[in-house]
């Protein structure tokens, strides 16, 4: 049934696709990188916090970090390189960044899944 309600829905939103020229397509492509990059990020959020095994071990490595963070080595850690934080595409070299950057995963990775488990597919709500 889901799969034959996915099938239905993808059906109704190509039906009205349209061919784009190169230039179309090439003027187009970075809004759908932009695009690409937030979806990337969201799924990563909602995988981590969804899925159990992946989200304990999360959690782990999140409290190893803050414990290093609270009783000061997390600096010495990146200054070593030992430990590296890349933030998109550059290294995070700062361990107040660092530990800024943990306390806000928890509460990002939740609205995401929020967000997600309380999203209604039309294609499913037409089969009840």
């Amino acid at each position: 049934p889901i799969f034959a309600a996915y099938a239905e829905e993808h059906g109704e939103r190509w039906a009205g696709a349209k061919a784009l020229s190169m230039d179309e397509a090439m003027a187009q492509m970075p809004e759908i990188e932009r695009k690409y990059a937030i979806e990337c990020e969201e799924y990563n959020n909602v995988l981590y916090g969804v899925n159990d095994e992946l989200a304990a071990s999360a959690k782990l490595e999140q409290e190893q970090l803050a414990k290093l963070a609270d009783v000061g080595e997390l600096q010495g850690k990146l200054d070593s390189s030992e430990l590296v934080a890349i933030d998109s595409s550059s290294a995070v070299m700062k361990a107040e960044a660092v530990g800024k950057a943990l306390e806000e995963m928890d509460s990002v990775r939740d609205k995401a899944v929020d967000v997600v488990m309380a999203t209604k597919l039309p294609a499913l709500e037409k089969k009840k």
